[in-house]
């Protein structure tokens, strides 16, 4: 089973999206907290493993785990 770890301490709110808008099949949607807006994983049993939102995170702050 894949394991993706987003670590949101890296995570910035204006890049945030990129990897919501990126994946092919939809394991991300943006979770809206008090006064910012971060990632969150859903339907990760979805996960292809092509790994377009690890590589095109600008921030390095999605780690996926084989």
């Amino acid at each position: 089973m894949v394991k993706i770890r987003i670590n949101y301490a890296r995570c910035v709110e204006d890049s945030s999206k990129i990897c919501v808008e990126i994946c092919p099949v939809s394991i991300f949607r943006i979770k809206k907290l008090a006064k910012s807006e971060k990632p969150e994983i859903v339907n990760i049993e979805n996960c292809i493993m092509c790994r377009s939102c690890q590589v095109n995170c600008p921030f390095q702050a999605i780690e996926i785990l084989t």
